[in-house]
């Protein structure tokens, strides 16, 4: 199973210069799914535990988030306040800020991503991606420096739709 950490390596040994456009795509790409993965893990590891990798159960959950919903939850949680659906699911008025730092980085990894995997003309500096990497690894920090029932509430949310 990726392991955020060793792609968030991987990811700087390819943006190291002098690296090639391709190397350079890869390593944005990359560093998105450190965060992608970590998300994942955390989510399998605390809903089906931890020691069950081979299970089926383990399998599926970590193969049911969707990147497009995970999105949308995290446009809901990069606000100060809550909209009123989110508020009534969640329970609370506001997230913590490292979930909504968390949440803003999110997008802009995944947006990035979606430029360096998809759009000839984009150029990439390294020291440019570097910096994306360091985002991904910030954030990544900063989803676990929030509370931990906050975590498990966002992990729920990112992983299905949930009804108000």
């Amino acid at each position: 199973m990726p392991d955020a950490a060793d792609l968030l390596a991987v990811a700087r040994l390819l943006a190291q210069p002098p690296a090639s456009d391709t190397a350079l795509r890869r390593a944005v790409s990359t560093a998105y799914y450190a965060l992608f993965h970590k998300l994942l893990r955390d989510a399998a590891q605390a809903f089906i535990g931890p020691g069950n990798e081979t299970t089926a159960g383990y399998a599926i959950l970590y193969r049911g988030f969707d990147h497009g919903h995970m999105r949308s939850v995290c446009e809901a949680l990069q606000v100060p306040m809550l909209k009123a659906r989110w508020r009534v699911a969640l329970k609370r008025q506001a997230m913590s800020q490292q979930i909504q730092d968390f949440a803003a980085t999110f997008i802009t990894l995944q947006e990035r991503r979606h430029t360096a995997d998809y759009d000839p003309a984009a150029m990439f500096l390294a020291s440019e991606v570097l910096a994306v990497v360091d985002e991904a690894e910030r954030a990544i920090i900063a989803f676990d420096g929030a509370p931990p029932i906050e975590r498990l509430d966002v992990l729920a949310m990112l992983m299905v739709k949930a009804r108000g």
